[in-house]
């Protein structure tokens, strides 16, 4: 399965203290504000991140004509997409975060999303929307090691490994700052959910020489990683856990590591546009997903990490591949696994997060 361009870079000073000053403020649309509503609902999603059979389920289930769109690419050119003429987008949590501090997106009609009790919590403490109250998250998932032990001709287990001099040329790279920048970050000892400038700007050097002496893959990827590991091309990769998950299926013997140093973590979030002329049917639709056997029939075509609760049972309940899922612990990390699991908190400094932005893109060619 292919997510192309899950995930890209452009900037966001996602966790600043501007974008924290949100818990309480007006941000998105004011809480009184009339609830549109309309026949059709427009919705602009990635690619092959939902599974059609229940697309045309929930169609049935809401009465609405759904106008369900996969062109949402990357967090680049889809910020050129954006807009009310969509009544929910998913854009990945950082994007997400810029969005309610410039007010681009409303606050959600919880009266009609009673499954909002649903979120996974962990969902609910982020500084830039705490309690979820703008934003509910679609899927989630993690940035980790991906490798051919037949071609690495040894384990791999550090984020270290991706810098060993045996591999060098053979490790393909994923063109996302926060998570190259925040992986390099983990193997320096530094947390990415709390990244000072002077952290990023070490690890950004430390991935641009590796890159000027020729250790990774001749090109930065996205979710091509999946087809270089397949042909060979490459020993190793940066990887995302729902392609490496299919991958897989498809090569049983190609790894999928989360390291010793920990990993990134990241979710795409559905948010209602300010203006939008459908808030009330986004809100049914995320309601919609938000009911455990639903989330649970989707997490099995999609093989990312739900946000909502239940669906571990509720895989089990269904019995054969699904309940394997279940026990699949990359889709449902323990909590030791949980606590090495990061989230890219931004940096001090919005502006000198976007030069960061700006020099990492030139460097990895996604310019």
């Amino acid at each position: 399965m292919s997510h192309f361009s899950r995930r890209s870079f452009l900037a966001s000073g996602a966790a600043s203290a501007a974008v924290l000053a949100l818990a309480g403020c007006g941000a998105g649309a004011i809480a009184d504000e009339t609830v549109t509503s309309s026949s059709t609902l427009r919705v602009l999603n990635w690619s092959e991140y939902l599974d059609p059979e229940l697309l045309e389920t929930v169609q049935l289930q809401l009465g609405l004509n759904i106008d369900y769109v996969e062109e949402w690419e990357d967090n680049y050119s889809g910020q050129e997409l954006f807009g009310p003429q969509w009544d929910i987008v998913t854009p990945t949590n950082w994007l997400a975060a810029q969005y309610i501090q410039e007010g681009s997106v409303q606050r959600l009609p919880l009266e009609y999303i009673p499954n909002h009790k649903n979120i996974d919590p962990v969902f609910l403490t982020n500084g830039w929307d705490r309690g979820a109250r703008f934003h509910m998250p679609w899927q989630s998932g993690i940035t980790g090691i991906a490798y051919d032990p037949a071609l690495t001709g040894r384990e791999l287990s550090s984020i270290s490994d991706l810098f060993a001099p045996d591999l060098r040329g053979r490790v393909a790279m994923i063109g996302e700052m926060r998570e190259a920048v925040g992986l390099a970050m983990l193997a320096n000892g530094d947390d990415p959910a709390r990244p000072t400038q002077a952290q990023a700007e070490a690890a950004f050097v430390q991935l641009s020489e590796a890159n000027d002496a020729g250790q990774f893959y001749k090109d930065w990827v996205f979710s091509e990683f999946t087809e270089l590991l397949k042909s060979g091309e490459v020993a190793a990769s940066m990887a995302w856990s729902g392609d490496a998950v299919q991958l897989q299926l498809e090569r049983p013997d190609i790894k999928f590591v989360i390291p010793d140093e920990g990993a990134i973590q990241w979710f795409d979030t559905m948010v209602i546009p300010t203006g939008a002329s459908n808030a009330r049917g986004a809100a049914e639709w995320m309601n919609a997903f938000y009911d455990p056997a639903l989330a649970a029939a989707n997490t099995q075509w999609v093989q990312y990490i739900s946000p909502v609760l239940g669906v571990e049972d509720e895989l089990r309940r269904l019995g054969g591949e699904a309940a394997e899922l279940a026990n699949n612990t990359i889709l449902f990390p323990d909590d030791e696994t949980r606590r090495r699991l990061f989230i890219w908190g931004g940096t001090e400094s919005t502006t000198a997060e976007q030069d960061l932005d700006d020099r990492f893109a030139v460097m990895a060619g996604t310019a």
